[in-house]
């Protein structure tokens, strides 16, 4: 028994060899047996150092920089200037017809007697953005529709370039249709026109809401307004109305129907109860007088037919004159912002200075008009 039992540890010290023996046999022989990578291996002995891993080191700190002293006339600043006044202007013969071929160096502008800078000039020859501005009154319209049937004519002036948008107005005003090249859309909203409802004549009112709508419009632009020249229960007072106009680089012709009921009538014929300046009633040299001063304060002309054959001239002679306009721009030298009304005047001279004679193909003298608005209020800081 004794004999056993102290054989066992020399036995199972020979099996732990033998097995240890085959365990290293058998993992050289799988050593040898494995593919070889795709990248490239350590020759046989090769020592392979692992670089340790060092912290980074800290980045330096920026030193820091006293703030710099800056000389303000060192600055650099830009400013841009808005206070641009646009100035339509007509040179027109006796006969009304507009002169054509004149630079900017034919034109000496003046703000309150002040000679101004032409900063930008555009010449003739441009196209036109025109509203038709129509009463639309049951109180005359057996007159107005003679002067809106002739409305057709200025439509078949319009030129591919062209804008033309049409506005009826009674109580209130209508958009029926807004500004277009299309002449066959313009003409559908005349059509629109056959059976007014009312006989209220807001014609302040309509004048103002069209001016409001074409304050972004650039370039030249103008209202052939069609009415009598009267006006009932407007909120705006004729005061108000012309201190618009005024303001506003929109050229407006009236084109007056109250004209063809003078001639029939007479001039005691009112217009009815009015709040827009005139009183309890307006009459027709009361209406007349309206459509003078509206179209002189905005630098355009106002034409009263007596007779309906003179309507299709009277629309060619607006759309040659709103072509033939020139477009002057200055900057005033009085940056002042008072809110005050400004004298403008235009004169026509030669490169010289001295006032410009215009001859026609005869060699015989041209009388010739300068028509522009009257001036414009500056802006109110």
């Amino acid at each position: 028994m004794k004999s056993v039992i102290t054989s066992r540890p020399v036995v199972f010290s020979l099996m732990a060899s033998a097995i240890l023996g085959f365990s290293v046999l058998a993992f050289c022989q799988s050593q040898e047996q494995q593919p070889s990578g795709s990248g490239p291996k350590p020759d046989a002995g090769e020592t392979v150092l692992v670089p340790k891993k060092t912290p980074p080191t800290p980045a330096p700190k920026p030193e820091e920089k006293k703030p710099e002293r800056i000389n303000p006339k060192e600055i650099f600043t830009l400013s841009t200037t808005t206070n641009l006044v646009n100035v339509d202007v007509l040179v027109l013969d006796s006969n009304g017809n507009p002169i054509p071929k004149l630079g900017k160096v034919n034109f000496r502008l003046y703000d309150d007697g002040v000679p101004q800078a032409i900063s930008n000039f555009a010449p003739a020859e441009a196209p036109m953005t025109v509203c038709l501005l129509i009463e639309f009154s049951n109180k005359w319209w057996g007159f107005l529709y003679v002067a809106l049937r002739d409305a057709y004519e200025f439509v078949r002036v319009i030129e591919p370039k062209d804008w033309v948008a049409v506005v009826s107005f009674d109580m209130q005003q209508q958009i029926l249709q807004d500004f277009t090249q299309n002449r066959h859309e313009v003409t559908e909203a005349l059509d629109r026109m056959r059976i007014p409802g009312f006989s209220e004549i807001n014609l302040y009112d309509a004048l103002s809401f069209t001016l409001d709508r074409m304050k972004d419009i650039q370039g030249r632009k103008a209202i052939v307004l069609v009415a009598t020249g009267c006006d009932t229960f407007s909120k705006l007072t004729y005061d108000q109305i012309l201190k618009i106009v005024r303001n506003s680089d929109a050229v407006i012709y009236p084109v007056s129907i109250l004209e063809f009921i003078a001639v029939r009538y007479g001039d005691n014929i009112p217009c009815g109860p009015g709040t827009g300046g005139f009183g309890m009633s307006t009459n027709v040299p009361m209406a007349r007088n309206a459509l003078s001063t509206l179209a002189k304060y905005s630098g355009g002309t106002a034409y009263f037919p007596r007779f309906e054959g003179e309507l299709p001239s009277i629309y060619e002679q607006i759309a040659e004159q709103l072509r033939l306009q020139y477009s002057l721009g200055f900057i005033p030298t009085n940056p002042s912002k008072d809110g005050k009304f400004h004298k403008l005047k235009v004169d026509v001279v030669d490169p010289q200075g001295n006032p410009l004679r215009i001859v026609d193909q005869k060699g015989k003298s041209v009388k010739y008009r300068v028509v522009a608005r009257e001036g414009y209020y500056a802006p109110k800081s």
